[in-house]
């Protein structure tokens, strides 16, 4: 079976890829080794910059809009801070890949789902795709089944410098529970480096996490238990407990070689500061197939372009959001006080998260601070990789 190009991994990044390639006429193939609809650990939170991006209606899967949050340093005495118009929407990984699929089906791709790849070949400008009792062959292949994939490997690529870890869980309350998270999510910081604790409410349960750097995984339960005892949640009714995995690029690092490319959690393509990922994991596939385009038509000799627009689109975005991540880590009771007290950082925040602002524009609008800010994520940064 031969196609044009060939998309391995059916989350937002591989759906979307493959979404606009079909639009475009390309015959692709979209696949997953997991039966859809299927679960994914996540938190499930859309930042309205991300749903601008998505290129379709994402109001099927959304089940709860976010104003606020409900803030904490360290499990101490919470403030809470609200924006007049929606920072995120709430959903669940299980019917957002699934309906991103759909659409991609839809548009024409053809997705086979519980299709297991075992094998990558790149051999000159052709790819051999193995999975289970099946081999597909194609002219590009898109890698969007993350940073350890099958794809990665067979392009010889590492991509991903730094990581965080996260645990997360559901957990099912009563309604007048319900009622108190209903525009709002938690967030605590300062305990873990490199990260935060969670709780995002969906329809009709809560959705419970830690997230800190990779060295800290041992710890994660233990600050999940934490987080659920200030809550008053019941650890032990907490389902689908999962780990995951946010793998971040390295700036420079190459995420794309001969007819293949990566996107998405594949490129460590996670914004730093939030361990967000769908909305690079959009704006990825769109240039993904884009990319793909201009290679099947002959217009470029390989895929390198994806890359060089993922530098100018994303990264220098990526990279302030990490400067920004070490000094919050740094010096987490100035972040959070400033946070509490300063209306205009709180705006400049909001408006970052809805896509209005971009962490460099930010950058910008600090001028000589910006130094400070340069210097401090430096020594930062210094300090967690002697911790880790």
């Amino acid at each position: 079976m031969r196609y044009d190009a060939i998309v391995v991994g059916a989350g937002p990044a591989g759906s979307t890829a493959a979404r606009e390639l079909a639009r475009s006429g390309v015959n692709v193939l979209l696949l997953d080794r997991a039966h859809f609809p299927r679960d994914k650990s996540c938190g499930g939170g859309v930042t309205i910059r991300a749903a601008r991006e998505a290129g379709l209606d994402l109001t099927p899967v959304i089940e709860r809009s976010v104003y606020g949050a409900r803030v904490t340093l360290r499990l101490g005495w919470p403030f809470e801070r609200s924006y007049p118009e929606p920072l995120s929407h709430m959903t669940q990984r299980s019917r957002l890949d699934a309906y991103l699929a759909e659409r991609a089906a839809e548009a024409g791709a053809d997705f086979r789902d519980g299709v297991l790849v075992r094998e990558v070949e790149v051999e000159g400008g052709r790819v051999r795709v193995r999975a289970e009792g099946d081999t597909y062959e194609g002219r590009t292949v898109v890698g969007a089944d993350g940073a350890n994939g099958v794809v990665v490997q067979a392009l010889g690529l590492q991509p991903v410098g730094e990581a965080t870890v996260g645990l997360e869980g559901n957990i099912a309350v009563p309604d007048d529970v319900m009622d108190q998270w209903d525009r709002l999510i938690a967030l605590d910081l300062g305990a873990l480096p490199g990260g935060y604790g969670w709780v995002f409410p969906k329809g009709d349960h809560l959705n419970v996490g830690v997230v800190g750097w990779r060295y800290l995984g041992p710890t994660l339960r233990s600050h999940l238990s934490a987080l659920c005892r200030y809550y008053g949640l019941d650890e032990g009714a907490l389902w689908a407990l999962r780990g995951h995995y946010l793998p971040m690029r390295r700036p420079g690092a190459a995420i794309a070689r001969g007819p293949g490319l990566l996107v998405g959690d594949a490129a460590g393509l996670v914004d730093p500061l939030s361990g967000e990922g769908i909305y690079a994991a959009f704006i990825s596939g769109r240039l993904a197939a884009q990319a793909v385009q201009r290679y099947l038509a002959g217009e470029t000799p390989d895929l390198r372009s994806y890359e060089e627009a993922v530098d100018s689109e994303l990264m220098p975005d990526i990279i302030v959001s990490r400067k920004l991540q070490a000094v919050l880590h740094r010096i987490p009771r100035a972040c959070v006080t400033t946070m509490r007290y300063s209306d205009r950082f709180w705006r400049v925040l909001c408006r970052v998260v809805r896509g209005e602002r971009t962490y460099t524009h930010f950058r910008r609008k600090l001028g000589p601070l910006g130094l400070v800010l340069d210097a401090w994520a430096a020594v930062a940064r210094k300090d967690s990789r002697k911790s880790g």
